[in-house]
């Protein structure tokens, strides 16, 4: 069942029950469907006082499908458009799939010469309807072919096979329904082995580094350039990639509803180098825009694969496995013809069907928002503390997250917590050390592979280790500035690999007030720091070329987090510093630096941060957040 698609119903007496529109068939329970008076339903075909408008026609009969509702859960809520097709069934039991089996028949082009050669068991009487539009049309049609059926053989179909639109069956049992459509689906199956040719399965090796070029350019040149863009991982798609596929309409309507009529092609550029790429994703999508009036939600890109885009994980869900289904279809159509794909006139039809539309709304998912809505942000040091607090802060913004830290168990536990609360999706994890290049690059490679793109990179992990100069032990001392200032700079390198290719980035050290002021017995540290800024204010020149801008955050002390709080943090550690004072006098000492009285909050930095991404025209900055404490 593919974006809820299909459709059921059962009668009893002179009422039915059928799916309401925006339930789905694969999930839903008793509360999904709409109990409707039929005689009210098949009254719509006896009517002769429709309009002769198209859309004002549709309207009528929605208005009449919504006065047959016998108790509504709500004024809104419409009964399925093809409610008139499982009123005229004269069985209880109706069920409609658009399963991929049947329209590997329904879909190719000797359809209907196909399907009158199939071996179907005699308790499968079953009629064809050559493609005609949903709605109205398609009931006619259905009435005239059932009536035909039952003058020539002096019982009901119960089975119909409706061009470019799936299969239905009607029983009056549940049990022999289901039985109907495996016997349908079988007898399909069949067929398909018999007229298979061997053909070798490749596996598709997907290259990374095209990758992790051409999406991000792709993206950021959409309508949307926050859409969730991702690879569609399907072999028969992969089989049948070319430029002629994406000059081919849509197999059935839901392709249409939901993956657009065609979708759009991308020549492999001539080089990797940015504008190259941009170009060429730049013109083809220009290109499909002037010709089709409207956006893509399929990429076809040269030598990689088939990408599909949507604004919510939801939204992208359904155009993948639509897209992904399709696909199968046509492999499924070769025995029978090949594929049949909607004429003009017929996709022309369902795109701008009302109903259609309706239901595309019914099936969009919900988009996050905020300030950071849609944005991808890597974030280094995301397992706990202040990492974990901003990755968390951002995603009540909207953003979507890649969270990087070489401790597993408190990564998994943080990306679990935040999909729990915001959907699965929102967040992945990438256990990795922040000092080695090819996983600091994974990971901005995990960003482009899941999301589509990197928007945000915000080295936040550290570490703190205090002791006076002649006490450092020097690897101890080296394995600071590692992790402070070396995984700081490796990823900037591996965010603005990404980057140049959309033009556009923000990458945000969290630095400390440390960088602007030495501190007792935490040479490292401030090192580290202090280098941080100096290689802010550098990459920030260097980047500007590419539209990419790099600032720091220099927060204050968290005083309230483990690392000063936690038994052996820095409350126990500074307890030298200060005559060996108590904890909660080390505490005092350092509230009584701040101007403002208190220590500094992670939601301070979070607010900082998303101030950062609102400016167009700050980069090499390096902000305090210290409540006074520091105001160079």
């Amino acid at each position: 069942i593919i974006a809820g698609g299909g459709n059921t119903s059962v009668k009893l007496g002179e009422r039915m029950w059928i799916k309401a529109s925006g339930h789905s068939l694969a999930t839903i329970g008793p509360e999904g469907f709409l109990e409707l008076r039929m005689p009210e339903v098949l009254g719509i075909l006896a009517r002769k006082d429709w309009s002769a408008d198209r859309d004002e026609r549709e309207a009528q009969i929605v208005r009449v499908l919504l006065n047959a509702r016998v108790n509504p859960p709500s004024p809104n809520v419409r009964p399925s458009v093809e409610s008139t097709l499982h009123a005229l069934m004269p069985q209880a039991f109706v069920l409609h799939t658009h399963g991929e089996l049947a329209n590997g028949v329904t879909c190719s082009r000797k359809g209907e010469a196909a399907f009158r050669r199939l071996p179907l068991p005699r308790k499968v009487r079953a009629v064809w309807i050559p493609y005609v539009d949903p709605g109205m049309p398609l009931a006619q049609a259905l009435a005239k072919a059932l009536k035909g059926y039952q003058a020539k053989h002096g019982v009901p179909a119960n089975t119909v096979f409706m061009g470019k639109h799936g299969i239905l069956v009607a029983a009056d049992e549940a049990a022999e329904a289901d039985s109907l459509m495996q016997a349908c689906d079988e007898t399909i199956r069949g067929e398909l082995r018999r007229g298979a040719r061997k053909r070798r399965t490749e596996i598709q090796v997907v290259d990374r580094d095209l990758e992790a070029a051409v999406v991000p350019a792709l993206r950021s040149l959409l309508p949307d350039p926050t859409w969730l863009v991702r690879r569609i991982e399907e072999p028969a798609l992969d089989a049948l990639l070319s430029k002629d596929l994406a000059s081919r309409a849509a197999l059935l309507p839901d392709q249409v509803v939901y993956c657009g009529t065609f979708p759009l092609w991308v020549p492999r550029p001539r080089s990797l180098e940015p504008e190259v790429v941009r170009a060429a994703a730049g013109e083809a999508l220009q290109r499909f825009v002037e010709k089709h009036a409207r956006a893509p939600q399929v990429y076809l890109i040269e030598n990689l694969g088939a990408y599909a885009g949507g604004a919510t994980e939801k939204d992208l869900r359904n155009t993948s496995e639509m897209f992904a289904s399709a696909m199968r279809m046509t492999v499924n159509t070769r025995p029978f013809g090949g594929p049949n794909p909607l004429t003009k006139r017929e996709y022309a039809f369902i795109d701008t069907w009302n109903v259609e539309q309706y239901r595309r709304g019914l099936a969009a998912g919900k988009s996050a928002t905020g300030r950071a809505q849609g944005k991808v942000a890597l974030i280094t040091g995301a397992g706990q503390g202040v990492g974990k607090e901003i990755a968390e802060g951002l995603a009540e913004e909207g953003a979507r997250l890649v969270l990087v830290d070489l401790n597993s168990a408190t990564l998994n536990e943080t990306v679990r917590e935040i999909n729990a609360r915001h959907g699965a999706g929102r967040a992945v994890a990438v256990q990795a050390n922040v000092a080695m290049e090819e996983d600091q690059r994974a990971a901005a490679r995990l960003a482009v592979r899941t999301f589509g793109g990197l928007d945000i990179a915000i080295a936040n992990a550290g570490i703190l280790k205090a002791y006076k100069v002649t006490q450092f032990p020097a690897e101890a001392w080296r394995s600071i500035i590692d992790v402070n200032l070396v995984g700081a700079f490796l990823l900037a390198k591996v965010a603005a690999e990404v980057m140049q290719y959309q033009r556009s980035g923000d990458i945000i050290q969290i630095n400390s007030k440390s960088g602007k002021s030495g501190s007792k017995y935490n040479s490292a540290y401030a090192a580290s720091k202090f280098g941080g800024i100096g290689l802010v204010q550098s990459l920030a020149l260097d980047l500007i070329e590419d539209g990419i801008r790099v600032n720091a955050i220099c927060p204050g002390n968290f005083l309230d987090l483990p690392l000063w709080s936690a038994p052996g943090g820095l409350f126990d550690q500074y307890r030298a510093k200060y005559d060996n004072a108590t904890r909660e006098e080390v505490r005092r000492i350092y509230e009584s630096k701040v101007p403002m009285g208190r220590g500094c909050r992670v939601s301070d930095v979070v607010r900082a941060i998303l101030y950062i991404l609102e400016q167009d025209y700050e980069t090499g900055q390096a902000y305090n957040v210290t409540g006074g404490q520091e105001m160079r």
